[in-house]
């Protein structure tokens, strides 16, 4: 009788003797289990087909649309007092992660009971007796989504509700986690100066001054003269039966008891004092997704009757072919603005695109230099967001690339190589601590990331994202490749791909890029320059990096129209 292993692998586990629930079980002690992801068994991806992936994200949204009121039930005692729109603003952040881990869980249990519910197995399982003390979003999405405990614990619940007769369970201990320990009053007082600076209309975003800040919201002092365009939640999002048929228990309240995040539990109700009778628009920070205090009072602006507007900060949207919670959480308020795009699929919204201030500022800035640098993506073991991106053992496959285009370049390129992992999260896979070591010429590219690539002689990527974006606004050469199966793109972004690839800016796998690399060292500019690899990078940029010297001017014409 062989175990199933829902977190970490025991240390005398042999592929004999367990099977894996998936490459988690292995994180964070790799190298006592040589060669894992090839001698293990592991649970079937029901997503690794990702044909699959729109209908579990619908269930996740359908999931978190029933699970709101829900919630605002166990934290108020009269939610109704507040308007509908007060608490999907306050929970949907929170609300949207967890409903995407439980369909993604639910359905990893159900293939589980599929493959091997006629197998004798034994499954060591968490008991509902734990406690995991999150200490706010951010900590949940940490210590919850990318947690070894949480998730064991949240896929032994699941399994209880499907648990074949064929199986025998191993009760374990229950787990309880420390609370994090308090912000020092350090932090506290950065926190206090950055609620001051979240009061401004239009907040200080990633690439402005806070001067552009206080233009763009003295732009935003009107009331508003277009229609309010905020999506409808109950006719967008709920539904009477999630897709898919996915198992989960009958009451989740307990679980969204445990799952609850402090800072969420500790915010206080009161009415809505409605002080005007004309709205105004109000953008929203990329922080509101983390910091709840901030996104209350966001909450009861727009349950006064205001409205809220969202900003592209980062790479993915409009291209990545299916986005769960930032359909949900960004693009259904009044207006998302765009970094040049108009659409993302079938996703809704109300798109506006403008230059981005960020490129804009880094229109231009590539001043060469004599290395490679080489880029990678975050290598999450557990699917803790339902986008469209690898999957755990498809990351796998992916980390494995990056060793095949070092492999490939050759030791005389490797040695003016740079390689920058991403930044350091649990619950994901090894990634400069596992390529390093196998090629000793590498160096590792540490501090901050713009000023490198900026004087960088080749940029090499292996997913789309922040920094190719970046690359195409300030005019650095790049070459990127990236298995299209795993990183599903919209309609709109396969046509701009194949420009790519039709210009060798794209290849199909490490191995091509490493030779395309070799093949441009010597005048990278030059190739950039060539009219089909400039074409190529003007059409991306002007639908996914717009960037322009009058960036700000544009910015306040569109804002005193709205």
């Amino acid at each position: 009788m062989k175990t199933l292993a829902l977190g970490l692998m025991p240390a005398d586990a042999s592929p004999q003797t367990h099977i894996a629930a998936g490459p988690w079980c292995f994180c964070g002690q790799e190298s006592l289990f040589p060669d894992w992801a090839r001698r293990f068994e592991f649970a079937p991806e029901p997503l690794a087909d990702a044909s699959r992936l729109p209908a579990a994200a619908r269930a996740a949204q359908c999931l978190c649309a029933k699970l709101i009121p829900r919630a605002a039930a166990l934290l108020c005692p009269s939610p109704d007092a507040l308007p509908a729109a007060y608490w999907q603003i306050l929970l949907t952040p929170w609300l949207i992660d967890l409903s995407s881990q439980l369909v993604e869980r639910a359905l990893r249990c159900m293939a589980m009971v599929e493959a091997w519910g006629e197998n004798r197995l034994e499954v060591a399982l968490l008991p509902f007796e734990c406690d995991f003390a999150f200490r706010d979003e951010q900590d949940f999405t940490l210590r919850g989504a990318l947690g070894i405990d949480y998730n064991h614990w949240l896929l032994s619940r699941l399994l209880e509700t499907m648990w074949p007769e064929k199986w025998r369970e191993i009760p374990l201990e229950p787990v309880h986690a420390r609370p994090l320990p308090g912000p020092g009053l350090l932090d506290r007082s950065k926190r206090l100066m950055r609620r001051l600076a979240l009061k401004l209309a239009f907040p200080r975003m990633k690439g402005m001054t806070f001067g552009q800040a206080l233009r763009l919201s003295r732009a935003l002092a009107h009331d508003c003269r277009t229609p309010d365009r905020a999506i409808d939640f109950e006719a967008a999002f709920a539904c009477p039966k999630l897709p898919e048929n996915i198992r989960l228990p009958e009451n989740l309240d307990p679980l969204l008891l445990k799952s609850l995040p402090a800072s969420l539990e500790s915010l206080k109700h009161g009415p809505v004092k409605k002080t005007r009778t004309r709205a105004r628009l109000r953008i929203a920070s990329i922080v509101s997704h983390e910091d709840a205090h901030y996104r209350q009072e966001l909450a009861y602006w727009r349950a006064r009757g205001n409205r809220i507007g969202n900003c592209q900060h980062g790479g993915n949207y409009g291209l990545a072919r299916v986005v769960c919670a930032a359909e949900m959480e960004e693009y259904s308020q009044d207006v998302f603005f765009t970094w040049g795009w108009k659409e993302h699929g079938q996703a809704r919204g109300n798109f506006a695109p403008l230059p981005s201030l960020q490129l804009s500022a880094e229109r231009g800035s590539w001043q060469g230099g004599e290395n490679l640098i080489f880029t990678g993506a975050e290598m999450a073991a557990f699917p803790y967001r339902l986008d469209s991106r690898p999957t755990p053992l498809q990351f796998v496959n992916y980390r494995q690339a990056k060793a095949d285009f070092f492999e490939a370049l050759g030791p005389k390129l490797r040695a003016r190589s740079l390689y920058r992992p991403y930044f350091p999260v649990p619950g994901t896979l090894a990634d400069a601590s596992w390529l390093l070591p196998q090629f000793p010429e590498l160096t590792l590219c540490a501090g901050p990331l713009l000023p490198q690539i900026q004087r960088c002689r080749l940029l090499a990527l292996d997913h789309h994202g922040t920094t190719l974006l970046e690359a195409l606004a300030a005019g650095i050469p790049f070459v990127c490749y990236w298995n299209r199966d795993y990183w599903p793109l919209t309609p709109e972004g396969e046509l701009l791909l194949d420009m790519f690839a039709r210009a060798g800016i794209w290849q199909p796998g490490p191995e091509q890029a490493a030779a395309k690399v070799r093949e441009i060292w010597e005048d990278p500019q030059a190739w950039q320059k060539s009219e089909p690899v400039r074409l190529a990078r003007d059409l991306f940029a002007k639908h996914q990096a717009l960037a322009a010297p009058d960036a700000l001017r544009q910015w306040l014409g569109a804002l005193e129209k709205i």
